[in-house]
């Protein structure tokens, strides 16, 4: 049976450093069915004569001015053909060449978003990231993580039903498309305890941490509200403190195995100690 096809797209502005090393390492994939596209951002220092080194071995080479990495990227979407993408950006790198057969055998019926790991390198050492977990991630999941779309094989079918990266935002557009298709969209995603691509740390989203954040409260307030965006500020608070936590879990198992009868004595004993300690009761 014919492999499905993967497009892998590769943005770039002014990365001559980093370039070379990502398209060997694509070129290097022992899959059989790949579709490569570099987009660059009409760089002008050296990076697209890099580029062209290889132009043999890439199906799509763009060289022109861009709106930001999320417009290159929506460019890399709409030239592509194949049914699956991932993004493999200026300094990713697989880390085999069998990575991305490997990985897509995981696939199983009705997934449109497999993700795995990524191994983060620092200058003096790299550790794995798993980003998030979950089989079915939740909303206040998706608030404290995302998927790493180095280690996400997407469906290309999702772009054209919920839509392109957004350009109104700079850092976070990978996550609030994530966000949106499981989230907003209860679209299936499979993970997969499998390291995909090194990935070093020194990109904008990373550089930039505060923005970033900033940029994805302003859009969950849009959708939510103000008020609701505080409280998952709070639970996220409380889940990432042990005691908070288990002090949660202990409340909230009392409460649900206790008696109505029960429940209004308690209740009425806290209304008349907020009294005689000079406290309202809401």
């Amino acid at each position: 049976m014919e492999q499905a096809k993967i497009s892998i797209i590769t943005v770039c502005y002014n990365s001559c450093i980093n370039i070379e090393k990502t398209i060997k390492s694509v070129l290097s994939q022992n899959y059989d069915n790949i579709e490569y596209i570099v987009i660059d951002g009409k760089s002008t220092d050296g990076t697209i004569e890099i580029i062209q080194k290889y132009s043999n071995n890439i199906d799509i080479i763009i060289s022109e001015p861009d709106n930001g990495i999320y417009d290159a990227m929506n460019k890399g979407i709409k030239h592509s053909s194949g049914e699956w993408l991932m993004f493999m950006n200026a300094g990713d790198t697989y880390i085999s060449s069998d990575s991305l057969k490997n990985f897509i055998s995981n696939l199983t019926e009705g997934i449109r978003i497999l993700r795995g790991n990524i191994i983060r390198i620092y200058p003096n050492f790299k550790t794995e990231s798993t980003g998030i977990t979950k089989q079915e991630p939740g909303i206040m999941d998706m608030f404290n993580g995302t998927f790493h779309h180095q280690a996400s094989l997407i469906q290309k079918t999702l772009f054209d039903e919920f839509g392109y990266y957004s350009t109104q935002y700079r850092l976070m557009s990978d996550w609030k498309f994530f966000f949106d298709c499981v989230i907003l969209h209860n679209q299936k995603t499979k993970y997969v305890d499998f390291p995909v691509a090194y990935f070093a740390m020194d990109g904008a989203s990373t550089i930039n941490t505060i923005k970033y954040r900033k940029e994805q409260l302003d859009y969950l307030t849009q959708i939510y509200g103000s008020e609701l965006v505080e409280v998952m500020n709070e639970v996220s608070i409380i889940r990432k403190n042990k005691v908070l936590s288990l002090y949660c879990n202990l409340y909230t198992k009392a409460i649900n195995s206790m008696s109505p009868k029960v429940f209004n004595r308690l209740l009425t004993l806290k209304r008349c100690l907020k009294k005689i300690i000079g406290l309202k009761n809401n």
